[in-house]
């Protein structure tokens, strides 16, 4: 009985351990008889304590033969990491809502309108037109700032938007309002809704005068958000084609590549029916590098592309055959753009002489403010990248790498040369901010002070599907980068001294086809998804990694934000710090 006791006792102490190592303590603690030196006689409670705790010594030693440390319960400290991390993400989506980005780039003096470093006449000459996920916000705010200038507008948002951000007063417009909202493309998807206001829209502008001008507001999502197919390719088959090209693998660039030659509004096609009035296109960037010619493919922008850049993108995926009878025909002809658009519209620059495209917002602008919420929250604060972008399988690999590279040096209390090693391979991949590396280093040599170092980028990764499960790219990278730190910490004891979190999610808080925004990752995920019975490859390997989310921890993963009214791709942050029992 008193073998019992000691048992029990043993399992108090033992209770804090990480819950992925129960069942050595299960094993440890129901061991024979024999494993207790001292023998049972005439014990009173303190000598069975002292019995115990003699041989918990020992259980313990045994226990650190499992290459893992004893500390506390790590979920605790990792839930209260999350909610910090929440708070940094949110912070850096207010950065970049819209209504702030028009009105610091915009305004109205007298009958003049002031964008950049050109002015305008007004006299209710304007009209205006827009498409995308950020779209609305900017609307609103643009037709306070036109005052009755403003004649009439059709703007192209996401279906469900404007119930999903009807408690914020910034995206409500006026209840005279001269702009016709209409909502389309569910999913982010090309639908018969956007369709209808892509034609709208054309019908608008297509009769302006040289005195009328046209306030074009662009954002992330525009693409689907103005489909209007080349005839006779129908939009049905033209998602056809991008769904095929998507599922393959072919990034943003390549993907809106594609959509402009058979669009008739994207790759300058809008410009060109504007003209001759006067456009001044107000844009934020969803792209890396804010290509603005890319950015909702373009419509305000002289289509640079050769005649063959689609053709060659639909090769490079072995998809020639697999595409509509009517997009093979047509890609067959010498027919583009860019070689029919009106003489008088274009400047000898190769720019369109009555367009002016200013970019008014970016991810940088999101990783600035999170960075600075970073710092307040005392994290020594670093910022890798605004251009991350490849394959979520990849980029997952390299957090998780670079992840370990810091908590051995960090666990060295020197600087090695590990963390440059691993630079030096990401710079070869990846965008990387020119001090990123040294500003690293100076993290590991004075993060003593710190609650720990906060690693922020940002971008936007792809994901090559291979099943039909639910998810999204940033729920898919939390995914992968958990998988990979489960299992470097196989390999390296030291990542149990650390608590290493990873956050991912998009800034316009829908994350494929969810509800979500993203997921956080961390390694201890795997080992909870073991203990409940769950088989985390088989959800990676089907892209059902929302699934994965809203079954382990019962969803507490996922980043739930609903339409954020912006968009300028995602953001990654990566927080590691020391655990207690090893500051």
């Amino acid at each position: 009985m008193y073998e019992k006791e000691a048992v029990a006792y043993f399992n108090t102490l033992c209770r804090n351990l990480p819950p992925s190592k129960t069942k050595i303590h299960r094993n440890l603690s129901h061991g024979s008889r024999s494993s207790f030196k001292a023998k049972p006689k005439d014990f009173d409670s303190e000598s069975v304590k002292q019995v115990c705790l003699l041989n918990s010594a020992m259980a313990f030693q045994e226990v650190t033969r499992f290459d893992f440390i004893a500390h506390t319960n790590p979920l605790p400290v990792i839930q209260r990491i999350k909610v910090c991390m929440r708070s940094i993400f949110d912070k850096s989506v207010r950065a970049v809502q819209p209504d702030s980005l028009l009105t610091n780039s915009i305004c109205v003096v007298g009958d003049t309108l002031i964008a950049g470093d050109r002015q305008y006449k007004l006299n209710r000459n304007c009209y205006l037109i827009g498409f995308g996920k950020a779209v609305l916000g900017m609307a609103c705010e643009a037709e306070r700032i036109l005052g009755s200038h403003l004649c009439s507008g059709i703007i192209s948002v996401p279906e469900g938007i404007q119930e999903a951000v009807k408690k914020n007063p910034s995206v409500q417009p006026k209840s005279d309002s001269m702009i016709n909202i209409i909502e389309g493309a569910k999913n982010n998807l090309p639908d018969q809704s956007a369709e209808e206001a892509a034609k709208k829209i054309k019908q608008l502008i297509q009769n302006l005068g040289s005195s009328d001008l046209v306030i074009v507001l662009i954002s992330g999502g525009g693409s689907a958000l103005l489909p209007f197919p080349l005839p006779p390719v129908t939009l049905e088959e033209k998602c056809q084609m991008v769904k095929l090209l998507a599922a393959a693998g072919a990034n943003i660039m390549e993907l809106n590549c594609v959509r402009k030659r058979f669009s008739v509004l994207k790759g300058g096609g809008l410009a060109q029916v504007a003209y001759p009035a006067q456009v001044v296109s107000l844009i934020i960037s969803d792209i890396v590098g804010d290509p603005v010619d890319l950015i909702a493919s373009g419509p305000t922008v002289v289509n640079s592309d050769a005649p063959e850049a689609a053709l060659n993108i639909i090769r490079k995926y072995s998809l020639l055959d697999k595409i509509p009878a009517s997009i093979q025909a047509e890609l067959s002809t010498t027919n583009n753009k860019k070689m029919t658009y009106e003489k008088e519209a274009l400047h000898n620059s190769g720019t369109f002489f009555h367009v002016q495209n200013l970019l008014i917002g970016s991810n940088f602008k999101a990783l600035m403010t999170a960075r600075e919420a970073a710092l307040s929250n005392n994290y020594y604060s670093v910022i890798l990248s605004c251009g991350i972008e490849g394959l979520v399988t990849d980029v997952g690999s390299m957090y998780a790498t670079l992840t370990s590279a810091i908590c051995e040096d960090l666990c060295r209390k020197s600087v090695s040369n590990k963390i440059h090693e691993v630079f030096c391979c990401i710079k070869q991949q990846y965008n990387v901010c020119d001090d990123a590396e040294e500003e690293m280093l100076c993290a590991v040599k004075n993060v003593k002070n710190k609650r720990g170092i906060c690693l922020i980028a940002g971008g936007e990764t792809t994901v090559i599907v291979k099943g039909n499960g639910l998810g999204g790219r940033n729920q898919e990278l939390a995914m992968v980068f958990a998988r990979h730190m489960n299992e470097n910490s196989k390999s390296f004891p030291f990542l149990e001294q650390f608590y290493a979190v990873f956050l991912s999610a998009g800034t316009d808080g829908i994350d494929g086809p969810t509800d979500a925004a993203g997921a956080f990752g961390y390694m201890y995920q795997f080992r909870a998804a073991t203990e409940q019975n769950m088989k985390p490859d088989e959800y990676e390997n089907n892209n059902d990694s929302h699934n994965f989310y809203l079954k382990l921890n019962g969803g507490k993963d996922l980043i739930v934000v609903g339409h954020t009214g912006t968009n300028v791709m995602d953001v990654h942050i990566l927080v590691v710090e020391r655990s207690e029992n090893n500051s």
